[in-house]
């Protein structure tokens, strides 16, 4: 699975203290309404992402000047202030539901996620290529990761997942399409069909059946066919990007979230669950340090503070360090439309 790391969150690590919510306290990197993201928690942080990245450059034998090592600093305070900062949004949203997680929570959360990526050692790698470190993981990433979960299953709760199975056959032109649909009207069995005919080989060697699956699931138009037709009804030729499909609903569910397996809980949730951060960003008073940086609202990121008469600064390039993005790595994609 792959992590939503759209969202991060600091847990029982994060420090976070009562602030004016006027400007910047002297011992504050940035306030988010009234809380504090102290100066000695970015310091840490930074200093601990620094030695991994400064440590993977000296095993590949790239040497770093001065200049090149303050203004990996610079990008790395920014970088994971934003973290941070997103940090804090979430962490109030989920106080605002009510939704806690507990220390075995977090520690299931990360079992899962050394699973994932085969184990401990390798996670170390993964991290270490990224230029991050194992403390990070542990106090930023992890009870994040616990906290998303639980704000799903909140969301969830009492919702169900309408589900419809689908089979059918794929070929390369209308005209194969239409032989297809005569040879069924005629009596044709359509597994039978499927396994002979469909370029899709993979479902073609399943009499063409695709499984159930939710709504949003599908590639358009195939999907609007697929939601549209009567249970047990032939509908076709279907034209998408991949050729000409037949397609036949064989059945059709409605699922509890708590039977759900994770991928489509996330699909059932993930929107309204998008939505609460999206507000939560445009709710805040978010104010940061200016000799750190500056918030820029549209791009939700702390950015370089432009000096007065002067062009801004090009962001230094350090390779793959993009914040979130940064921990793509330590999983596959969810959500992703499922392609017939």
């Amino acid at each position: 699975m792959r992590l939503p790391t759209r969202l991060f969150a600091f847990g029982a690590a994060l420090a976070l203290l009562a602030g004016c919510g006027i400007s910047v306290p002297p011992d504050a990197a940035a306030t988010v309404d009234d809380l504090e993201i102290s100066r000695e928690l970015l310091e840490t942080v930074v200093a601990d992402s620094l030695d991994a990245l400064f440590a993977t450059a000296e095993e590949a034998d790239t040497e770093f000047t001065d200049e090149q090592r303050r203004q990996a600093e610079e990008e790395q305070q920014r970088q994971l202030l934003t973290l941070l900062i997103q940090d804090a949004l979430i962490t109030s949203v989920a106080a605002d539901m009510g939704v806690e997680v507990s220390e075995v929570d977090r520690e299931a959360v990360r079992t899962d996620i050394v699973e994932a990526v085969d184990g401990e050692e390798q996670l170390e790698q993964l991290l270490v290529q990224d230029g991050l470190s194992l403390s990070l993981f542990d106090e930023v990433l992890v009870p994040q990761q616990a906290r998303v979960l639980a704000l799903r299953e909140e969301l969830a709760a009492g919702e169900t997942l309408e589900t419809r199975t689908v089979r059918h056959i794929l070929v390369e032109t209308e005209e194969e399409a239409q032989e297809v649909l005569d040879e069924l009207e005629a009596g044709a069995d359509f597994g039978e069909l499927a396994m002979e005919r469909s370029i899709d080989t993979g479902s073609g060697a399943q009499g063409g059946d695709l499984g159930p699956a939710p709504r949003g699931a599908y590639v358009p138009p195939f999907e609007e066919a697929a939601w549209e037709a009567e249970l047990g009804e032939v509908v076709g030729p279907v034209e998408s990007d991949f050729g000409f499909h037949v397609l036949e609903v064989t059945d059709e569910d409605s699922v509890p979230a708590d039977e759900l397996p994770p991928e489509q809980l996330d699909q059932l949730v993930s929107e309204e669950l998008d939505q609460l951060i999206v507000a939560a960003y445009d709710e805040a008073d978010i104010e940061v340090d200016p000799a750190i940086g500056t918030w820029d609202e549209e791009r939700r990121a702390v950015m370089p503070t432009e000096p007065v008469g002067e062009p801004a600064t090009p962001e230094p390039d350090l390779g793959d360090l993009e914040g979130l993005e940064d921990l793509d790595e330590l999983g596959d994609p969810e959500g992703e439309p499922v392609e017939p």
